[in-house]
């Protein structure tokens, strides 16, 4: 047998052997085993109080939140991940002169909204959305143009926003309807 097999049954440690790198040292090796512990535990402890927002996401948000001021634990106001669709109603082109379209996109995409009670009953008061567009004309054919906006909601409706259309290569500010669900 080898030394450093004989050093192993004696109950010795030899360090080497735990080296992640040739030539680290011990102290090397826990410090990485640190960093990665505590990796671990900011994403858990960020994205745990996130995903009890997500509970119920493609239920209705009428059986998601129960307003109920009889019960000791009662929240006037609570802030919802949701899925939510939009379609624009003006399109403003960022370009000399100014384009303006009307109905020429529609979208899904992802709100982060604050919802408070309205007789019992879950009201959206304004939120953020981050939808994915699609283009449409009614009255020709034409390929369809993806972009990306970012909007904000008002009034449960009304959103207001900006966006980037990758087919135009070009920026946006829109207006529109937004129905979260």
């Amino acid at each position: 047998m080898s030394e450093k097999d004989l050093s192993c049954l004696s109950g010795e440690r030899i360090y080497s052997d735990y080296r992640v790198f040739p030539g680290s040292s011990r102290f090397t090796r826990i410090t990485k085993d640190m960093k990665k512990f505590i990796i671990i535990v900011a994403i858990l402890v960020v994205s745990l109080p996130i995903s009890a927002q997500f509970q119920g996401f493609f239920k209705p948000t009428s059986q998601v939140l129960k307003f109920d001021r009889e019960r000791a634990d009662y929240a006037s106001d609570v802030w919802l991940f949701r899925p939510t669709v939009a379609i624009t109603a003006m399109q403003f082109w960022i370009e000399d002169p100014v384009r303006v379209a009307s109905l020429s996109q529609l979208g899904t995409g992802i709100s982060y909204a604050h919802y408070t009670d309205n007789n019992g009953e879950p009201y959206q008061n304004f939120g953020a959305n981050l939808l994915v567009m699609f283009s449409q004309d009614l009255a020709g054919v034409e390929p369809t143009k993806l972009s990306l906006a970012l909007t904000g909601t008002a009034f449960q409706y009304v959103s207001v926003g900006a966006g980037y259309c990758f087919g135009e290569k070009k920026f946006f500010i829109l207006t529109g309807i937004t129905y979260s669900f």
